[in-house]
């Protein structure tokens, strides 16, 4: 029967009026009105409640699902709030932030002046006492003592009051549900697995310790401001000791669900015994609505029997047939086609075989649920899909497509070399049997990926390894081991280890300086690019600039064929851009492209690099309509070569997108980002360089539109690839700390911001060339941050050496001597010296 509006609120009340309000506010704004009329046609006092909610919620701008603010508990007529205002133990009760179906939730702050630390203080209900519930209350307690996990919320405490109270103290979570989290981030879904393995993780170690959840769902899996899952609320779990009691445990109240339905295994629905498989069922639900947006069964307005049914009876549909309206934008994907893609298949088994309705069929654990997902996300072949011949082949190339791509263009350049270098009949006979011999070892190198022959499945690395050793087999053929080791070296590039790249390309190069006469020829120059290549990767620009001047006396000796100039001044131009030396680089770069662009052999690719290496350094230069013309015929031509989703594609797309934010075009530029980002994790994985080159990219794009926690986030995903696939000389680890230094300090967490400046500014000084141009940007920079520190005189000196240092690298006119003359202006300013600020901007 209905209860009015303001009447006391039971238990089994209070779980209902939560579920709908969450309901509620999972929907987008448009179609709660109707959702709120179905409700109140069911039960019209629940709807008022809900609605009092939704109202409090928007007034507050708090997140209300849990914790609920004292103003609405008590709106809606919920137990007092007796509590707030009273020490208990060494806490002092600051105010009800929850309301759960036998405990009430409060924050506290300690209250002995030991230190300063926020918790939760959870008491049993006062209209709950009794001894059944008392006993449940504590074995929650006990099993919270139990439990000790970084993603499980921690006991710190408990304890009776001096009235017999039971409660305990737990640590203060302030997140929000991981599906909630996750969809206000746009979080494409490879995040989205990676944040659920911390779920999967948290729900292993509770179930070794004997401990059954038995009510998952997203609003008892929290996710803090950092990404740091966190479990919390035992309160129906489970002991599976036998000799704590677990079994012996009251039965909850009659009217009061020890489950949440939507969340529920078909056992649990059932009346059965729910043991960690149930928990399993749950995980998978959880994991269908943070990938398509809506859970497996709608049960609102629906029977018991009917809940019953559809549990217990009705297969789930694949998560990738039914996602939400616009889940698209939700995931991060270009369209709901894309979306839908992402899905299906790997994904779709997977969720699948958690919803198993016989529980001996689903995951033997939160482990297995993991691994399955870590395969998924490495690329290699998953335990919920058939172990086809043709399945386990196309996930082996999917796979390693960056190394595959880079073996085949190898194999295509030796193809149409051994072409081109054919003059008469002795040397193409030498050509093809060098192309053959060649040929050999790549398909032997290459047999090693099988798992038939080896029993396990053997990463392309390791393949790569053992061919570098291989190939020493070949010294009596130092052309032949040249060669290959160039082709191995250009695999380990395309895979982003890029100093074992610069290994093979080094030994490749000694071998033809030592066949080639007076120091080297046509080979050993190419050699010389390849090494410069993987020097530049690195970062390490001066060096890869040397190795390029070697190359230009020996291009100039033996005159070689047009396209093959093309490729060294284009290589030479790029150089000269990181180095910061613009002027030298744009005639390079154009005469690179007018080559490719008459030549009648020119590929598709190579026009595309040349047309994007001379976008780029004309939007460094300011004229960013025609760096955007030039960077979209680049990726036409890409587009042409390659179709739309390849790696030069996405190499191309980056700097597109710096150049429409600098033209002011934000929207598309966000787009543009975001498309590139998802681009790269899909074909290069997380941990490649290129990945976190466009990870860098975004975050100061963000920081620059005033974004500063979003900019953080990304900086920090960078910055977490240091000393792994990047070192210090990678430009994407001194912008990241950069940016984040300057997110920071957008924030007011001024100390730390001005520890990531300094050490951005000291690795550029450590890395770059005096007088680089990042140094001086770095300089200035910290003098900005020094403003907002108000330690004037100490920004203006970082501030002046930086200007001076721009004008000298970059000119009077670049925007980036003009951005350092405006914070000039901005010290002037502060400083109320107007004759200073005034002269800084006359110029």
């Amino acid at each position: 029967m209905s209860l009015s509006p303001d009447s006391p609120l039971t238990p089994a009340d209070l779980e209902r009026m939560q579920d709908r309000f969450e309901r509620a506010l999972d929907l987008p704004v448009g179609e709660r009105e109707a959702f709120l009329e179905e409700l109140a046609r069911e039960d019209a006092a629940l709807a008022t409640r809900v609605r009092r909610l939704l109202e409090a919620h928007a007034r507050t701008g708090r997140e209300l699902v849990s914790p609920i603010s004292n103003e609405v508990v008590r709106a809606l007529g919920a137990p007092d709030d007796r509590w707030v205002g009273a020490r208990i133990g060494a806490y002092q009760v600051v105010r009800l932030i929850g309301v759960g179906g036998m405990g009430t939730v409060y924050e506290a702050v300690r209250a002995d002046d030991q230190y300063h630390h926020r918790v939760a203080i959870k008491f049993l209900r006062h209209h709950a006492a009794g001894e059944p519930t008392l006993t449940r209350f504590r074995h929650e307690r006990q099993i919270l003592a139990n439990l000790h996990h970084p993603n499980i919320a921690a006991l710190l405490d408990g304890g009776v009051t001096p009235d017999g109270q039971p409660y305990f103290v737990m640590e203060f979570i302030e997140g929000e549900p991981i599906t909630r989290w996750a969809d206000a981030r746009s979080l494409p879904v490879r995040d989205r697995l990676r944040l659920f393995l911390q779920v999967c993780a948290a729900v292993q170690n509770a179930h070794q310790s004997l401990v059954v959840h038995r009510d998952l769902k997203p609003g008892n899996i929290l996710v803090t401001g950092d990404g740091t899952v966190k479990l919390l609320d035992f309160g129906i779990a489970r002991l599976l000791r036998e000799e704590e009691g677990g079994e012996d445990l009251p039965p909850t109240q009659t009217g009061f669900r020890a489950y949440t339905p939507d969340y529920a295994s078909p056992e649990q629905v059932l009346g059965l015994p729910a043991g960690t498989r149930s928990d399993g069922y749950a995980m998978g639900v959880v994991l269908f609505e943070l990938l398509a947006g809506r859970r497996p069964f709608e049960f609102h307005g629906k029977s018991t029997g009917e809940v019953e049914r559809l549990v217990g009876q009705v297969l789930p549909p694949r998560p990738s047939t039914v996602l939400s309206p616009g889940r698209e934008t939700a995931l991060a994907e270009r369209s709901a086609a894309r979306a839908r893609d992402r899905l299906a298949g790997d994904l779709d088994a997977i969720v699948l075989q958690a919803l198993r309705k016989e529980p001996e069929r689903r995951y033997g654990s939160a482990e297995e649920f993991a691994a399955d997902i870590r395969r998924h996300l490495d690329g290699r072949p998953v335990v919920a899909r058939p172990d086809g011949v043709g399945y386990r082949l196309g996930k082996l190339v999917r796979r390693h497509r960056a190394a595959a791509a880079a073996i085949v263009l190898a194999l295509a350049s030796l193809v149409g070399g051994t072409v081109v270098s054919i003059r008469q009949a002795r040397a193409a006979e030498r050509e093809r049997d060098r192309a053959a011999e060649v040929t050999s070892f790549l398909t032997t190198m290459l047999g090693a990926a099988n798992p038939a022959a080896f029993g396990r499945e053997v990463q392309v690395r390791e393949v790569l390894d053992s061919a570098s050793v291989r190939a020493e087999t070949l010294g009596n053929r130092p052309e032949l081991q040249a060669e290959i080791r160039g082709i191995i070296g250009g695999t380990y590039l395309a895979l982003g280890e890029f100093e074992r790249a610069e290994t093979e390309y080094r030994r490749s190069l000694a071998e033809y300086q030592a066949v080639e006469p007076r120091g080297g020829g046509r080979q050993t120059a190419y050699a010389l690019n390849r090494l410069s290549t993987a020097l530049e990767f690195q970062g390490r620009y001066a060096e890869a600039d040397s190795l390029l001047r070697q190359a230009t006396g020996l291009f100039e000796r033996f005159a070689p064929e047009e396209l093959a100039t093309a490729g060294y001044v284009d290589l030479r131009g790029r150089i000269l851009v990181r180095l910061g030396r613009m002027a030298e680089a744009v005639p390079l770069l154009r005469s690179a492209l007018d080559i490719q662009l008459r030549s009648p052999t020119a590929t598709d690719s190579a026009v595309a690099y040349a047309y994007t290496n001379l976008g780029m350094v004309t939007s460094e230069l300011g004229d960013h309509v025609a760096a955007e013309s030039l960077m979209v015929a680049g990726l036409a031509a890409a587009r042409r070569a390659h179709g739309e989703i390849h790696p030069l594609v996405a190499a191309i797309l980056s700097p597109l997108a710096n150049v429409q934010a600098s033209a002011g075009r934000f929207p598309e530029a966000d787009a543009t980002f975001q498309a590139t980002i998802a681009m790269r994790r899909e074909l290069l994985g997380p941990e490649h360089p290129d990945f976190a080159w466009s990870m860098f990219s975004y975050a100061d794009f963000l920081v620059r539109r005033g974004r500063n926690a979003d900019a953080a986030e990304w900086s920090r995903r960078v910055l977490e690839l240091r000393g792994r696939s990047l070192t210090d000389a990678h430009p994407a680890v001194s912008t990241a700390m950069g940016v984040l230094g300057r997110a920071l300090s957008g924030m007011d967490s001024l100390a730390v911001a001005e520890r990531w400046l300094r050490e951005s500014l000291a690795v550029r000084r450590t890395h770059f060339p005096p007088g680089h141009f990042l140094i001086a940007s770095s300089e200035s920079i910290l003098g900005e941050h020094l403003i907002r520190a108000g330690r004037f005189q100490e920004a203006e000196a970082h501030l002046l050496a930086g200007e001076r240092g721009l004008v000298e690298a970059r000119g009077e006119e670049a925007e980036i001597v003009q951005e350092a003359r405006q914070r000039l202006i901005k010290l002037y300013e502060t400083w109320n010296r107007p004759a200073e600020a005034a002269t800084w901007r006359a110029r």
